[in-house]
């Protein structure tokens, strides 16, 4: 069995697609399946994604018994049965996170591509519903299958580590942190209302920012001084960065799954999370959890755990375990069956 992959998500530059597609692919290189070749196909040179996918891969999908589309749409004609992921469906429940808006291609594209598609994987019980709704597509062909963790990057570093990494980056002041791209979903200006009122209880208190910025948000445009934005950082400094903060703040109002806060998990460090789906249904029994949209809440979820040591060790104590359960062979195991379902 021939499997492509639609390789262009692990180009520059990369997103969290390219963590998702970086994990499967090597789950199944452990795994070594020897009924089945996988073959990634990215570009020569970088390339539109839109007719990368509607006319390069068009052709390419001739030559495969089944092709794997991991960035929410395959081409609308597939010459071989093709599966695609569909992380969320936040472009069209909520176009004004985005800054296409109504005008995103992904508006028109996911919908059509998903009845195209032979079947749909998604990452959370959550999504189903509005990818069933939103693409006109019956519930038994989308697939539930939820990331991984990679092991050997995300796990609890030593302190001595934990220091060093700190004084690299001038940490020197107690800090909450969030991670991921900077866009008006996530939640950031949430995050700036409930440090100031947490700087009350903690007066150094910083918060510290790590991800690019994908879109406009407004608290950003004049930030406290308080603020720290490290921009893009390299993974193995990303442990140490989420273990030494007093939390990890995960505020977003929306997500398909959330894999930077199974990272942090994995790490061992304290999560504070709004209660969206995605969070309730993965990590709810790991972290703590704020209603959704409310800084306020979140300023008082945060407060309970850097009152309370107790509490912050539970929570350090129970992300390793929960992360444990989320393992990219299986996920690859699970994509490799519904591939061989497709193909047969």
């Amino acid at each position: 069995m021939r499997i492509g992959v639609d390789g262009k998500p692990l180009m520059a530059p990369r997103a969290g697609v390219a963590r998702y597609l970086e994990g499967v692919l090597g789950g199944v290189a452990a795994l070594a399946p020897s009924e089945c070749e996988v073959s990634v196909v990215s570009p020569a040179k970088p390339r539109r994604t839109l007719p990368w996918v509607l006319w390069d891969l068009q052709r390419a999908t001739a030559e495969f018994s089944v092709f794997h589309f991991p960035f929410y749409y395959p081409p609308l004609f597939p010459r071989c049965p093709a599966t695609v992921a569909i992380h969320d469906m936040l472009f069209l429940t909520n176009p004004e996170w985005f800054l296409q808006g109504r005008r995103n291609p992904l508006r028109w594209m996911v919908p059509r591509g998903a009845r195209a598609a032979a079947a749909i994987v998604t990452f959370s019980e959550a999504t189903v519903a509005t990818i069933c709704d939103g693409c006109r597509v019956p519930a038994s062909r989308v697939h539930v299958i939820p990331h991984g963790v990679d092991g050997s990057r995300f796990r609890p570093p030593d302190p001595a580590t934990v220091l060093r990494i700190r004084r690299s980056f001038g940490l020197d002041f107690p800090y909450l942190l969030q991670l991921g791209a900077l866009d008006p979903r996530r939640g950031t200006d949430l995050a700036i209302v409930a440090v100031g009122a947490l700087r009350q209880l903690v007066t150094d208190l910083e918060l510290v920012l790590v991800g690019e910025q994908r879109g406009k948000v407004e608290a950003l445009a004049s930030p406290p001084a308080w603020v720290r934005r490290l921009g893009h950082v390299d993974d193995n400094v990303l442990p140490a960065l989420m273990v030494g903060a007093s939390a990890v703040l995960a505020p977003s109002r929306g997500e398909g799954f959330d894999l930077p806060v199974l990272e942090a998990l994995a790490c061992g460090a304290a999560v504070v999370a709004s209660d969206i789906q995605a969070h309730v249904e993965h990590f709810g029994c790991a972290v703590e959890l704020f209603a959704n949209g409310d800084a306020e809440a979140l300023e008082a979820a945060t407060r309970g755990v850097l009152e309370s040591a107790e509490r912050e060790a539970e929570l350090r104590a129970a992300g390793p375990q929960v992360a444990g359960r989320f393992r990219w062979e299986d996920s690859a195991e699970r994509h490799l069956e519904l591939w061989r379902q497709v193909a047969r």
